[in-house]
């Protein structure tokens, strides 16, 4: 690990980055605002990342920032202790610290380790040489925290890659969890979106000018291409727009307000094929009151 200024959602910071994973560099007087007491000044350069890279501070504040406002809407358990020694024993590796606040928020919660993705359960977890494994679909692993780099690894093709251009380990979890949480609403729906969401290059700034005293954005979330909408009504709306098409995802607690998110966006076009999901079977014991 190495000690310099980095940039981090277009502001400089100071601090410690994997050297390994730079990916380019940029003037100091490039940056939005300056976001460290180290001193500077406009001859110094600051690095920048790869977008898969290893857990940065600024990251895990911002992690832990998602958790609080996220358990306003979904199920979480941020008031939650846990203790990962006896897990750590068996696998002989101290976990993450990105993993442990993950889990420390969702375990107890049934939804998040069933169906056929899910995280692994503590015990369930194991290293595939130096991937830790914790996602899968079915019996196959799907994600693992590839402990060389501190990056996600992917499997696919009979492998494990970690892509450089992809997202990190913390937002490949939280992403699960969103809609994870957005499927097991009691109302679900798929639709497409027109019109300037399609032909936006930032569909969170598009989005922002929707965002009133009853709609949110999960601003901290950071994945090109994706803004996470939200409700005081516990609505959640995950957007993806790549400027050819964009797509709507959709979960509520009653079909009203999924009704009044179409309106208030407007330029949605629900999918017939996918009314809304009512729940055939009593809400499990870890569901939402």
């Amino acid at each position: 690990m190495k000690k310099g200024f980095y940039f981090y959602r277009y502001d400089i910071y100071y601090g410690e980055y994997d050297e390994r994973q730079v990916s380019g560099q940029g003037k100091a007087s490039y940056a939005k605002q300056i976001r460290t007491d180290h001193p500077i000044d406009e001859n110094d350069w600051a690095v920048r990342l790869w977008d898969n890279h290893s857990l940065l501070e600024p990251e895990y504040a911002d992690m832990q920032t998602m958790i609080r406002k996220m358990s306003s809407f979904l199920n979480l358990r941020p008031e939650q202790e846990a203790d990962f020694s006896v897990v750590e024993k068996q696998l002989g590796i101290s976990l993450p610290k990105e993993l442990k606040q993950i889990y420390t928020v969702i375990l107890g919660l049934e939804e998040y380790f069933t169906g056929a993705e899910r995280f692994l359960l503590p015990d369930e977890l194991y290293l595939d040489r130096d991937i830790l494994v914790f996602y899968k679909k079915k019996r196959a692993p799907i994600a693992g925290y590839d402990r060389k780099s501190g990056c996600l690894a992917e499997y696919y093709k009979k492998g494990w890659h970690v892509e450089r251009g992809g997202i990190c380990c913390y937002q490949f979890c939280l992403g699960r969890i969103l809609t994870t949480a957005l499927e097991n609403k009691p109302f679900f729906r798929k639709g497409r979106c027109k019109g300037p969401f399609v032909r936006t290059l930032n569909i969170e700034k598009e989005l922002e000018r929707f965002c009133n005293e009853s709609y949110h954005l999960l601003s901290e979330f950071q994945v090109y291409g994706i803004a996470v909408m939200y409700s005081d009504e516990k609505l959640i709306a995950w957007i993806r727009s790549n400027g050819f098409y964009a797509d709507i995802h959709a979960g509520a607690v009653c079909e009203e307000h999924l009704e009044a998110l179409g309106e208030h966006l407007g330029n949605v076009v629900w999918k017939k094929e996918q009314e809304q999901k009512i729940k055939s079977q009593p809400p499990k014991k870890s569901a939402e009151n």
